[in-house]
This record gives C-alpha cells, sequence and structure tokens, in this order.
C-alpha cells in the first residue's frame, strides 16, 4: 500500500495547492488527461510495474455484431479488476464468418496485456486498466519525476512495435487510478512513461 498512500498524499496537497516534492505548487491542468508521449525506444520508458497475483490467460468468441466487454480480474485472494477490454457492436470484423475470437495475455509483474486476433478492430475498442492498489513505481521514475503522483499522471498506454518502439495512443482517467485508451487492434500494450520527463505544462510541479 506505500505506493497508493504516497500517491494520495500528493494529490491531496494538490487539491490544497501546496507544493508537492520540489518546486512552487502551480494550478493543475486537466486531471483526466496524460500528456501524450512521442514514440520511445522501449528502453527510454518506464514500465509500470505490478505486484501481486496476476490475471489468467483467457480467450473470448463473440458476435462481431453484438460486441463484448472482457474483464480480467486478479487471481486470488484479492480478485481485483486489472483490465477491461470493450469491443462495441460492429467494431470487430471476423476474419472469416460472424464470430471473432480474442486471446488476450497479461504480461507478468507488469500494467500489460498482449491481444491477439485475425480479426479487424474498427473504432470503438477500448482498452482500461486499474491500478488503485497493484502500483509499483519502477526504479527510478521517482528520482526523474520528483514522485509518484507527478510519475503517474504521465502515464499513457502504448502498442509495442515490432522495432521495440513504444508508440503511445491518447489515454484519459475516466476514474481515479484507472487509464482507457482506444484499442487500435491486436499487440503488446503497456503503460509506460518517458525515462526524461517531459514539459509539465498541465501538472503541478
Amino acid at each position: 500500500m506505500r505506493h497508493q498512500i504516497s500517491r494520495s498524499a500528493c494529490a491531496a496537497a494538490t487539491a490544497g495547492l501546496l507544493a508537492c516534492g520540489r518546486g512552487p505548487a502551480v494550478l493543475p491542468g486537466d486531471p483526466s488527461v496524460t500528456p501524450l508521449s512521442p514514440p520511445l525506444a522501449l528502453r527510454q520508458a518506464y514500465l509500470l510495474e505490478s505486484w501481486g497475483a496476476s490475471a489468467e490467460d483467457t480467450t473470448v468468441t463473440f458476435s462481431g455484431s453484438e460486441g463484448r466487454v472482457i474483464v480480467l480480474r486478479r487471481g486470488s485472494p484479492d480478485n481485483n479488476l486489472f483490465a477491461r477490454i470493450s469491443f462495441p457492436p460492429g467494431s470487430v470484423q471476423p476474419a472469416g464468418g460472424d464470430s471473432a475470437v480474442v486471446s488476450i495475455r497479461p504480461r507478468p509483474g507488469l500494467f500489460g496485456i498482449d491481444l491477439v486476433t485475425t480479426s479487424t478492430i474498427g473504432d470503438g475498442a477500448e482498452l482500461t486498466f486499474s491500478y488503485a492498489i497493484h502500483f509499483v513505481a519502477p526504479a527510478g521514475a521517482r528520482d526523474t519525476y520528483g514522485s509518484e503522483y507527478r510519475f503517474e499522471r504521465f502515464l499513457g498506454v502504448a502498442r509495442l512495435e515490432g522495432d521495440s518502439t513504444l508508440v503511445f495512443v491518447d489515454s484519459r482517467r475516466p476514474a481515479s487510478d484507472v487509464l482507457a485508451a482506444p484499442l487500435p487492434g491486436p499487440g503488446r500494450y503497456l503503460v509506460a512513461a518517458p525515462r526524461t520527463a517531459p514539459s509539465l505544462r498541465s501538472i503541478i510541479w
């Protein structure tokens, strides 16, 4: 719980316009939006780590015209939400026939998944990660950003390309400790932030 408590304390300081970490406090920007990072080599990013039981691999078959919401929960004893993948009706075009087959494999020790399908994924599909309890800032992230709260504010969902480049997609926070992003297609998706802190134009510094 150490990471969760430290981030909550920093958020409370923000609400009171107090400095958290180093430097003077300023009015924050929209806390529901994460600044979009340019593509980065994998070695140039911090990957958000996770402790506790992992969610299990799953394969789901469903009608593309009806859509499906796939919920991944961690194993016992906590059974907390890990990720949710939403396919609205018509957002998936099966490769053959009427049914789409989607396989999801959580990445051990990370907030990430591998999504495998031969179907075409269109507009409307969305991937959501929940990290309220199992958040672990990787080594060096706190020093780079000054606090875990600031590090969290720059986390985004990125797809790992074949050349080991992370391509970030627009990410938002529909709720506290929840990160959501469009799902443009199959691949490996990871929650990450740049190893070099970007311009902090939209957050407390």
